[in-house]
């Protein structure tokens, strides 16, 4: 389906959901076991090197790492029925839930820092199975490399001079642009705020789903 509009509340909230998986995804990695949780493609291949090494307390690990992932999906497919961005379903709640877990992911990460990690990926999976596709277009936010597949179609088309929509494009520049963005300000904040910078995708997820509460409510008050 082309895209008519582009409304301003989908490319908000594009851009932030990145920004925020991107922040959670850095502190992952600036962690001292350097573990993404954003998106699992790598883990799958380094619970495949871990077997085969014989590596079997680790492999569990990871095991732990992607199922973490996956409940979290699992319970915003429970809870929205829908993986399409409307505007009107309960994000709220998943959003919530997501800042929850972060929550829990810094207050246990001075104890148990490996396995505090865990609860950010069911944050990450809970946020990545809210939103998966606009209007024919399909949206990842806690990862890229699907968006960088669809930018480089879209820009390989460009070059044939076939039709390519314009806001689509800006769409997945919008993600691409709010994961970095959110990478960036850990990063650069890490060294002074240490695991406390944790507490930062915890305020941003919180802002969004307050946000959107009162977006839905009055949507249904008015109605």
């Amino acid at each position: 389906m082309p895209f008519q509009t582009l409304p301003v509340w989908v490319q908000l909230s594009a851009f932030f959901l990145a920004f925020n998986a991107g922040m959670v995804n850095a502190l992952g990695l600036l962690n001292i076991w350097h573990q993404t949780v954003s998106h699992m493609t790598g883990n799958v291949s380094m619970l495949a090197i871990a077997i085969v090494h014989g590596q079997f307390m680790h492999a569990i690990y990871i095991i732990c790492v992607i199922s973490s992932f996956v409940l979290g999906s699992l319970y915003s497919g429970y809870l929205l029925g829908s993986s399409h961005f409307q505007l009107g379903r309960r994000y709220g709640i998943p959003l919530s839930l997501s800042a929850l877990c972060i929550f829990l992911c810094w207050l246990f990460i001075p104890y148990y820092p490996r396995y505090a990690l865990l609860w950010a990926c069911v944050g990450m999976g809970m946020q990545n199975a809210m939103v998966s596709h606009y209007k024919g277009a399909i949206i990842r936010t806690t990862h890229l490399t699907g968006l960088l597949t669809d930018l480089g179609l879209n820009f390989g088309y460009l070059l044939r001079g076939l039709p390519v929509e314009k806001r689509r494009i800006i769409l997945l520049l919008l993600i691409l642009i709010g994961f970095l963005c959110g990478g960036i300000l850990v990063t650069w904040l890490y060294p002074y705020l240490n695991l406390h910078t944790f507490l930062i995708p915890v305020f941003v997820s919180l802002t969004m789903s307050l946000t959107y509460w009162a977006l839905y409510l009055r949507k249904h008050l008015h109605h």
